[in-house]
């Protein structure tokens, strides 16, 4: 196990004001679990791979993390709860583990997203299989001690909600949010007979469609020219409208990122970006990953991936309300060019204005992939005087034998930051387990996040 800074970049680093007497954000955090680190493991059989795709942070400050299990009944949704210190919570679930797994029977899930409802209770968003490639949309509700419970005034735990329009009928949740009240939108793509379509659903909370949402609950989008048209991420707006970040295909393969604004009431803006109704990367070769609403600029910020001629991260860009775009750093497609290869997952904007980015990072053609943690500051440049000095950025190794450990989902945690993703437990496997490692987050008074 380590966790390094990297050397400084040759970048002019724009901040918000003076440095502190000592720069603790980004350090690794070594009261959290075993020396700042905690890795789980399911082990339910057939590859025993289990892959933590979310995490979500309660107001206790317990921590949720979820992904898929591969068992010898097929694959699951798999939750381990941690205590705010780290330990195993070894009072979650029933069978006094600390983890869960579910539902039971024969099953093919593939998690994509986590979400505490206003009761507390955990929503866990992906796909189920139907038959062959067709899969649905699928959204499941679990109670504080870790079983399947009936969404709120429902009949199920669970729904699968699903679009079906053609092709392979291959519906799949990426993202998942809840609205102040208490309503519950997914979203990702839905194949079709040429491509695919960038698909929501909005749903009641007793787990039903919100007739009043789009088309029958479910909006579709796939604007010209392309083919194909996916959402990696959906983030509500202050207006009760939303946003989605994902990517797009032509039919010569040129693959932007692209951003959609959809109305409150489930219609696509066709108005935005100048009428196209999306936004798109300046480059081809790039996906958006997430994006999130800045109300001080009045834009969006987007981070995403670049590939070419491998997967390094995209700078975070702004769009105008409108959808015009800027990439401020790096070269014209706005790479930050750390090492051989970053790949950006998530963007967790700090009340003081910058931003923290999780991912995957490769130092090198062929070298092992490292968790990753980064900064920014309100420019968009890394925070190299106040975030793991001198690089703004750390990267850590779980010290697993298969040396291959991810970053998937970034999460606050009192005075922490934890990154949760997965980490290769033995080589020339698939047997990965649940990881996690954790950040310090030094004071930050002015904003509130802690006291002193």
């Amino acid at each position: 196990m380590r966790t390094s800074p990297l050397l400084a970049l040759p970048l002019i680093l724009a901040t918000t004001g003076g440095a502190r007497a000592q720069a603790l954000d980004g350090q690794l955090d070594g009261s959290f679990g075993s020396a700042g680190q905690r890795t789980v493991s399911f082990d339910e059989g057939n590859t025993d791979k289990d892959y933590a795709r979310a995490i979500v942070v309660d107001a206790r400050g317990r921590s949720y993390l979820v992904g898929d299990v591969d068992s010898a009944s097929g694959r699951k949704i798999g939750i381990a709860r941690l205590l705010a210190n780290g330990d195993v919570d070894y009072d979650y679930g029933s069978e006094g583990l600390g983890k869960v797994v579910a539902p039971s029977g024969q099953t093919s899930i593939n998690v994509t997203s986590a979400v505490l409802d206003a009761e507390g209770y955990l929503l866990v968003a992906g796909s189920t299989q139907v038959s062959g490639a067709d899969t649905s949309f699928l959204v499941c509700r679990f109670d504080p001690a870790g079983e399947l419970a009936d969404f709120a005034g429902g009949q199920s735990p669970c729904a699968y909600p699903d679009f079906n329009i053609g092709g392979f009928k291959t519906d799949v949740a990426n993202s998942i949010l809840v609205q102040p009240d208490g309503k519950i939108v997914l979203a990702g793509y839905a194949s079709t007979d040429t491509g695919t379509t960038l698909a929501v659903v909005r749903l009641l909370a007793d787990g039903t469609f919100d007739a009043g949402f789009g088309n029958g609950g479910k909006t579709t989008f796939t604007g010209a020219p392309f083919v194909s048209f996916d959402a990696t991420r959906i983030r509500g707006n202050p207006d009760g409208s939303f946003v989605t970040a994902g990517s797009a295909y032509d039919v010569d393969a040129a693959h932007f990122g692209v951003i959609v604004h959809v109305g409150a009431d489930g219609i696509v803006d066709a108005e935005f970006s100048g009428g196209h109704g999306y936004a798109r990367s300046p480059s081809s070769k790039s996906e958006f990953t997430d994006v999130v609403w800045n109300a001080h600029w009045n834009q969006y910020v987007a981070i995403g991936n670049h590939m070419n001629p491998t997967s390094r991260g995209f700078s975070q860009c702004y769009f105008a309300s409108g959808g015009g775009v800027s990439c401020p750093h790096g070269d014209d497609s706005g790479d930050y060019n750390l090492g051989y290869s970053v790949t950006f997952s998530a963007l967790l904007p700090q009340p003081d204005g910058r931003w923290l980015v999780a991912g995957s990072y490769v130092s090198a053609q062929n070298a092992p992939s490292e968790l990753f943690i980064a900064r920014l500051t309100p420019s968009l440049a890394l925070d190299a005087l106040e975030f793991a000095a001198p690089a703004g950025y750390a990267v850590h190794d779980f010290g697993s034998f298969g040396q291959q450990d991810f970053g998937h989902a970034v999460a606050y945690q009192g005075g922490r930051i934890l990154v949760a993703g997965a980490t290769l437990y033995e080589a020339n496997t698939n047997d990965y387990d649940f990881a996690v490692a954790a950040f310090t987050l030094d004071r930050i008074f002015q904003n509130g996040m802690e006291t002193p």
